[in-house]
């Protein structure tokens, strides 16, 4: 029987997803057949079917994300039982290792030879160059590799010169016959062409906006150290080591999800003239760019300290590199974007992108009369700005020393850390300073570090045994339970109760079937919404008409505008509204387009609509 994969990806969705996607649609266009499945997908009988893939592959990617491997301690956890089952069955298995990840120094041992597999570190600024690369991994061949072997296997060359003169005036006629209908009908043309390229383009934009606001900051902060450097005086120290802590602030303030790609408009893609791979990277450009700038925030810290050895002139120097990695990184940024619009040949179609939208761009220096139609051009553009970038970051490291230049890393990475645990980018940037005035930054950090997260783990496994669904849990136990578990940010275990509760009510609740299953899909977008509170929509009135704005399943979050997170919020708002009166309520409910994902939604409720049920979904911490 004819296998239908060569690849598996496995991921963790949360910190893993966006780049597996990335692989999937990557190593699709280059003719690999890729099983990429969705994670929450991954229950009951479904691991017969990922087994059984698994087996058919020839190689297994797996992305380590940050984290990746933690939950691989319980023997139940998705992401060990693929890779136990690839390392059990011999498959050729390639970790694919994102920023900031790192093996953890124990692992089960049924899955502990991962760590000795030969894998690479993603990389999105020289992402051909990686993928490149992550071929050569790869012991699986591209379908349409190789179209010519046959024919050059066989020692027939009397028929070689016949075959390509055939071949020739094939591809002459087709050529001809693409110029008629391609000079008729410039993409894009049809209604729906049109309305792709729009949409294409406001996602270009909403990034490009993002990135431009990142530079702003970045330029501000810049600004203040070369005011420093230039008329040096110790007492502005603190100014000027506030304004670069302000920067970072606002940079880790970003709200950078919004502008990332929407599922169906990823879909669309794939069958358009655009590059569905390099659009999507586009966004994770825009993270790297954050990150890396916050990292550089830091660095600066370093330049301007009046305990730094440097002399002002080689600070000088220092920053105006810095300066010059940014603005080729933009430039960089700007070559690319130009090379995604080049399927365009209907000017009309980004005519506003490029002469209104472009003109009024300050850091990113992309402009309509600069606008290239050469991809060659474009390609050896981008070479030039990244070995531009690279020779300014060399100058940096001979000038700072690897090893100051990885503490003011180590500073930054510490201080997401503290973020992903829970801590505000105030609280995480007052500790950080704290740790690095002891004596031994690194070793106190990590031994903080190691303490939080041994006392979380030992929290969630004391949650996981004792919330943990029963059989002989009734519904209101069994929703208690979830509430737990989303209260403590177990959203998987939350699911477990939420599964067993439908088990429980599909056959006495009429509209169980319905509201469980929207709960499924709120846990599961939870990291995109960035919201697990709210009131949900689980019945209506016995007695009365059902809910003419209401559907079964939807997420009360907001009334006239003051926020609901729980039963209590919610009371509060209806108790300002007069009797009789209508109000606004926005909730979040599941797209009509059928990708699972959310959507908030402004509805008007009218004062004499019929009651609904509702139920918490999030403990009330003040109960």
């Amino acid at each position: 029987m004819k296998k239908e994969y060569d690849i598996f990806i496995s991921y963790r969705r949360d910190g893993g997803e966006s780049t597996a996607k990335i692989l999937r649609d990557k190593l699709t266009e280059l003719g690999y057949s890729v099983f990429f499945d969705v994670e929450s997908l991954r229950s009951g009988d479904f691991n017969t079917r990922l087994y059984s893939v698994i087996e058919e592959c020839d190689d297994v990617l797996v992305v380590l994300s940050p984290g990746a491997l933690d939950r691989c301690i319980n023997e139940d956890d998705w992401v060990r039982l693929e890779i136990e089952h690839a390392l059990e069955k011999g498959k050729n298995i390639v970790p694919v290792m994102l920023r900031g990840f790192t093996f953890p120094e124990k692992l089960p041992e049924s899955i502990d030879g991962l760590r000795y597999k030969n894998g690479l570190e993603s990389n999105y600024q020289f992402f051909d160059a990686f993928i490149e690369k992550l071929q050569e991994f790869l012991t699986a061949k591209p379908s349409n590799a190789g179209i010519l072997t046959p024919f050059m296997s066989r020692k027939r060359k009397n028929r070689l010169p016949m075959l390509i003169a055939g071949a020739l005036v094939l591809l002459l006629i087709a050529f001809l016959l693409f110029r008629a209908f391609s000079s008729e009908k410039p993409y894009p043309s049809t209604e729906d062409e049109l309305n792709l390229t729009g949409r294409f383009t406001y996602y270009v934009q909403t990034n490009l906006m993002q990135l431009e606001a990142a530079a702003g900051y970045m330029d501000e902060a810049y600004r203040e150290c070369e005011t420093y450097l230039k008329h040096f005086n110790d007492s502005s120290e603190g100014s000027v080591l506030a304004a670069l802590s302000n920067a970072r602030l606002l940079i880790y303030g970003m709200d950078n999800e919004s502008a990332a790609m929407p599922e169906d408009l990823r879909v669309e893609l794939q069958d358009s003239p655009f590059s569905a791979a390099d659009a999507e990277a586009m966004h994770d450009y825009l993270l790297l760019f954050c990150d890396s700038s916050i990292d550089d925030l830091y660095y600066m810290e370093y330049i301007v300290s009046k305990d730094t050895y440097m002399d002002l002139e080689v600070r000088e120097e220092i920053l105006e590199s810095y300066r010059d990695i940014m603005d080729e990184e933009l430039r960089y940024m700007g070559y690319c974007i130009n090379e995604m619009f080049l399927p365009v040949e209907n000017e009309e179609a980004i005519s506003s992108f490029k002469y209104d939208f472009l003109s009024e761009l300050y850091y990113i220096p992309l402009r309509a009369s600069e606008w290239n139609d050469s991809k060659k051009a474009l390609e050896s553009a981008q070479e030039s700005s990244m070995t531009a970038i690279m020779k300014s970051d060399e100058r940096i490291k001979l000038t700072i020393g690897e090893g100051n230049m990885e503490v003011m890393q180590q500073k930054a990475e510490l201080a997401e850390q503290y973020m992903e645990l829970g801590m505000s980018a105030e609280e995480a940037e007052a500790r950080v300073d704290h740790i690095v005035g002891q004596a031994d930054m690194i070793a106190a950090a990590e031994a903080e570090l190691a303490d939080t997260k041994q006392k979380l783990e030992e929290k969630y496994a004391e949650a996981r045994e004792k919330y943990a669904p029963l059989d002989t849990d009734d519904p209101d136990t069994l929703w208690g339970k979830m509430m737990r578990f989303i209260t403590l940010g177990m959203y998987d275990e939350a699911a477990d109760c939420v599964h067993m509760l439908r088990e429980k009510t599909r056959d006495t609740d009429p509209w169980a079937e319905e509201y469980t299953a929207a709960m499924i899909n709120f846990l599961n977008n939870v990291a995109e919404t960035g919201i697990d509170y709210g009131l949900m929509v689980v019945g209506y009135d016995p007695s009365g008409p059902e809910h003419e704005q209401y559907k079964i399943g939807d997420v009360i979050i907001s009334i006239n505008g003051g926020i609901c997170r729980n039963y209590e919020e919610y009371q509060a708002c209806r108790e300002q509204i007069p009797e009789g009166e209508g109000y606004q309520a926005v909730v979040l409910r599941s797209k009509d387009d059928g990708s699972g994902e959310l959507e908030q939604k402004e509805l008007s409720i009218p004062g004499d609509a019929p009651r609904v049920q509702l139920r918490d979904i999030k403990e009330n911490p003040e109960s």
